[in-house]
Parts: structure tokens; sequence; C-alpha cells
């Protein structure tokens, strides 16, 4: 769901279960809550859908998991989508217990679910209504058990006239129900809860061309409950938007659906069904006045008759590229007459070569012709969510770059305008200590003064290195590198703190260092951070080590404490800038963070590269290598 509420303003949240969800939404206004039916008991789920009716102000979204559709295995009400499984019917005709379709009025009115029932040799009994429905199937199920207990008479038995027991036989119409049911859910719930306490091996099935986006869109808008699939998570946002922003304003926009041909029967059949799924349709028998119709108001896909609009300027696959020129996003499904043979092939070939979304043989079967606009649907939403989130992206990105931008600048215009007062700061300082050695009250003030100003010097360092590192200008000058001669200049500048809190501070250097190129200045800077770090972050009593050690290609400088260490979840983070980790904001007295990242910065221009080796409770081990100058070849 991470990729659904992107650039539509929600904020996603999780809870571990119902009662913490309760809790949040006694506290905090929520705009819904989805619920995943696989981890929630059906108690808890009943729970939260009756603090949704009675305090409302929030939409409920379940998504359902996959379940096993055979009915073979007994289930509460399942919801089919049409078209079926492939081979679920031939697991009906198999099995000997009661099956019930309840059809959505469309569907019904296809014969779609009927026809295909035939073709699978499976006898099944049409209702329009569900009256009746439990009490007939219960009568149908005691004369099939009844039947299955009378014993076959033999052939002397019919000679002498007793005949068979027909009766059973000829009451029975059949164990499959197809049922046209236009109520609710929550009616089809409570339906199949008595049809199986009445027949306790019967089973049902909701069986719908109302594709689950806009049924759970209804269902948010009209303030119930709304059911989804698992996989059909990434939708919430979009349903939520649509469903909220209904029940706020009014209906939502619908679809808008063009349908081109010049066979008015065929015109007025896909009309009727397509308004009676809550399409907007918009019919006409001329192409030309297609475009006109959809320079108007746009639509989202159209159905266009092929070869029966040859007579016309704009026909079949002429039409579908001119309104295609009009609008990249329309989705376009061509209808094709069968008949010959020849032109249909040439006309689905057509279809494909545009790029179309289908093509489908005349006469158009309905339920066909619904699946394929839905596909086509599903495709232009996924096609424009792509648009969305890429164009939410680049935003993002653009912002982002902005926010650096302005950060950088803001550091460097900082830096700038600080270090001049207080480099007088400094100075003022440092003649207010000469001239009040005799006063040690008054010298202390000056004392406190410029450590403070030393401090903040640095800091401000630190936000010039920085903004030169983002601007890609920082100054490295390489040269000869005395590299003992910089840490005994930096164990000279941190023995004072390290004394101050009693910790251990040595230097371990190998018999002799190999000839360096790099900047004194620069590498002091890297090995003092690592020192200072290591001396704020190590208890009183520990020890701080210099160590180096030299290889064949490289020069290694490692600082090694006793200290606090760093997690495992941290590591990857600490060369970030401004991060500190939660016992770094605990023991630190001041700093943004940076020096790490500036350190490893500075490394990397001299073409070494940092590491560290830590663990909580044991130290740390900060490190890095410098490459030794290749000798020239020998003449």
């Amino acid at each position: 769901m991470a990729s659904s509420p992107a650039g539509r303003e929600f904020e996603l949240l999780a809870a571990a279960d119902v009662r913490a969800a309760a809790a949040r939404l006694a506290t905090e206004a929520f705009s819904a809550v989805v619920l995943d039916a696989a981890r929630v008991p059906p108690a808890d789920r009943s729970s939260l859908a009756a603090l949704q009716k009675e305090k409302g102000g929030f939409a409920l979204i379940v998504l359902e998991p996959a379940t096993v559709l055979s009915p073979a295995q007994p289930a509460p009400l399942r919801r089919l989508a049409w078209p079926l499984p492939q081979g679920f019917l031939d697991q009906v005709r198999a099995v000997e217990v009661p099956v019930v379709f309840l059809l959505d009025q469309t569907l019904y009115i296809t014969q779609a679910l009927q026809n295909a029932l035939r073709q699978s040799g499976v006898a099944f009994i049409p209702m329009e209504t569900p009256i009746g429905l439990v009490e007939l199937l219960a009568d149908q199920n005691r004369l099939a058990e009844e039947q299955a207990r009378a014993k076959p008479v033999g052939f002397w038995g019919r000679l002498a006239g007793k005949g068979e027991q027909t009766g059973a036989s000829q009451a029975m119409l059949g164990k499959v129900a197809v049922v046209r049911f236009v109520q609710s859910w929550a009616d089809a719930v409570a339906l199949d809860a008595h049809l199986r306490k009445t027949i306790p091996n019967a089973v049902a099935y909701a069986v719908t061309t109302v594709d689950w986006v806009r049924s759970a869109s209804a269902a948010v808008k009209g303030g119930l409950p709304a059911l989804l699939p698992r996989e059909a998570a990434v939708r919430v946002a979009e349903i939520l938007t649509e469903g909220l922003s209904a029940a706020r304003s009014g209906p939502r926009e619908v679809e808008r659906i063009l349908i081109v041909d010049n066979e008015m029967g065929t015109l007025a059949r896909l009309s009727e069904v397509l308004l009676s799924r809550g399409y907007e349709v918009a019919t006409t028998m001329d192409g030309e006045e297609g475009l006109r119709l959809m320079q108007k108001k746009p639509f989202a896909l159209a159905a266009i008759g092929g070869s029966a609009l040859e007579a016309t300027k704009l026909a079949g696959a002429k039409l579908a590229l001119a309104l295609r020129e009009k609008d990249k996003d329309l989705r376009i499904v061509l209808m094709i007459d069968q008949f010959p043979a020849q032109d249909a092939l040439k006309g689905v070939s057509r279809a494909v070569e545009l790029g179309l979304d289908d093509a489908i043989l005349k006469p158009i079967d309905v339920s066909r012709l619904l699946l394929s606009i839905e596909r086509a649907l599903e495709r232009r939403f996924l096609l424009l969510e792509n648009t969305r989130l890429r164009k939410a992206a680049e935003l993002s990105a653009q912002r982002l770059a902005e926010v650096n931008g302005f950060q950088t600048k803001f550091f460097a215009t900082v830096a700038h305008d600080v270090k001049n007062p207080l480099t007088a700061i400094l100075g003022y300082s440092e003649v207010l200590g000469m001239r009040l050695k005799d006063k040690p009250d008054e010298l202390k003030c000056a004392s406190h003064i410029h450590n403070a100003a030393k401090t903040m010097n640095l800091l401000v360092s630190d936000l010039v290195d920085l903004a030169a590192i983002e601007s890609g200008k920082l100054r490295v000058d390489i040269g000869a590198l005395d590299l003992a001669a910089v840490v005994s200049e930096v164990k000279s500048r941190v023995d004072v703190v390290a004394a101050r809190k009693q910790i251990q501070f040595a230097v371990a250097l190998p018999a002799s260092i190999p000839e360096l190129r790099g900047d004194p200045n620069r590498i002091g800077q890297v090995i003092q951070n690592l020192c200072t770090n290591a001396v704020q972050y190590t208890k009183e009593g520990g020890k701080v080590t210099i160590e180096v050690a030299a290889s064949p290609d490289w020069v290694i400088v490692g600082v090694r404490d006793t200290g606090v260490g760093i997690s495992k979840e941290d590591l990857p983070r600490i060369w970030d800038r401004f991060f500190q980790t939660k016992e770094a904001q605990v023991m630190r007295k001041g700093g943004f963070g940076l020096g790490l990242k500036i350190a490893r910065e500075i490394v990397q221009m001299h073409g070494g590269e940092m590491g560290i080796e830590s663990a909580p409770g044991v130290g740390s081990f900060f490190f890095f290598k410098l490459p030794i100058p290749k000798a020239p070849p020998a003449a």
C-alpha cells in the first residue's frame, strides 16, 4: 500500500491490532481504517464495523484474502468475478451439494453464466428472485436423498407392475440455482447464512461483473464497510479519494464511454447494459459526430464498430486513430463483423497493429465486451497512476533540489557572515585575558568567552566545509605528507581534553612510515575529528589509541576507543550529514553531526576510503587508508 497514498495527501499509519486502532480512533481523526481480514479475527472485524456504524467519521475497507473457490469445500458466501476461473464449472458438475449463484442484474440479463452452465452439462434452476430459494433447495435436497436411498426395482418387479419410484426423479429440478440478486452484500450474506443453516452442505457464490474498485467506492460513499481483494490494496487511496469526495460533494464523475456503430440494435443493447453498470454513455452512428462529442467532453473509452462503418468518412481503424490523436490516454475497443472471415482477420490484425485495447467479433457477447472494457479501463488507470506518481516523484526531486540548494547557499552565507565577527570576538577575548591576569573572576569570564568562540569557530568551519563539499569546491592542497608529524601534533592538542576526562590517550606507530602525498592540514583535521569523537564518547578511565599500520599499497590510520559503541542499525547512517546516534545526542555537548561526513570527503579526495568497526558497549575503531604513491619505473 506504500505507493497508494503518494501524492494524494494521505498519511499511512499502522496499528498492531483492532484494540490499538480503536484507541487511536478515540483520540485522533482518520479518513479511513484498512483492515486485513487475513490477520484480524471475525469478532474483531465485527467490533470495528460496529464502531464505524456507531461513531462514524471514517471509512472502513476490509482487505479480503484469497479464498478456496472449490464447491467441495464448505465456506461462507464467496465472491466470484465474471468470467469464472477455468475449470470451475467442471467442479460444480462433479459435486453432489446444492450450489447457489447470486448474479447481479447485468450478468443475469446477458445469460452468460446460464449459457456456460448449459455448455458444461450442468442442470440449473433459474430464479428471478431469491424469495423461496432456500425452501426450494431444501425440497430438492430431500428428494435427492430419498432418490439415493430408494432401492432399484428389478426386472421381475417391473413385470409385476411395481415400476420405478419415479416421483422423486420427476420432482428433481436440479442442485444448482441461478438467482437474480439486486440486494446489498449484507443481504447476500444473510441469505447465505440462512441457506447453510437449513442445508449445512450448501455453498453460495455472489457472481458479479461490477469491478471491485467501483463497488468499494460506492460502499465508501454510502458509509458502509467496503470489501477489496488484498491484491487490490494499491487502489485504496484512489477509492478513498473518489468515495470520500463523492460523499462530501455528491455523485462522483463516472467514466464516459463512446459507442460508435451503424446498427441501432447494437447501440441500444450496449447502452442499456453499460448504463446499468453506472457508466455515462454517448452513442452515435457517425464517426465525425463522435469526434465532435469528444471535443465537448473527454471520454475514457470508445467502442467502435469496424467494417460496419466503412461507408462513412471516418470508419473503424481510421476513427480510432483520429480519436487517439485527440486523447492519447483514450482506450479503444474495436467491434468487427465476423463475416467475411478474411475481412474479420484483417480487422483484428489492424487492431493489434495500432495498439488498440481489444478487438471483438460481432454479434457482440455482452459479457465479453464488459470484461474487455473493465480491462481497458484498468490499464488506463495504471497508465494515469504511473504518470501521476512519476510527476509526484519529479516534483519531490525538484523540491528536494531546491531545499538542498537553499541549504548550501544558507550555510555558505551564514559561515561567511559569522566568520568576521567571530574572529573579532576571539581576538578581543585573548586581549582581555592578557589584561585581566591579576583579576581571577574577570579572567574566568574572558576565558569562557574565548572557549565559546573557539567552539563556535569549529562549528562554522564545519558549515564552511559542508558548503564547499556541496558545491564541489572543497580545497585540498596535495603535497609531501609527514604522517608521523601530523599524528604528533594532533596528540598534543587532544592530550589536554583526554587528561581532563582521565582517559588514557596513546599512539602506536610503526618503525617507519612510507612517504605519502596529501594535505597535512586536512589529514590532521580528519585524525583530530576521530580523536575528539573518541574522547567525547568514552567514559572516564577508558582508553583511546591512534594506530598507524602499513601494507604494500596503503597506509592505514585508525582511532580505537573503549566508548559506548554504535548499534548495527545506526552504522550505515553515520556518514550522513547531521546524523547523530541517540547515545551521541545524550553525551555530545555540541555539534552538527557533520564531522564524519567531512572527514570521509577529505579522505576520498586523497584517493582513500573510511571504515568502521563497532559494537555497543565494546567500543569503536574508525579508520581510513591512504594510497602509497607508486615509485617511478627505473630508467
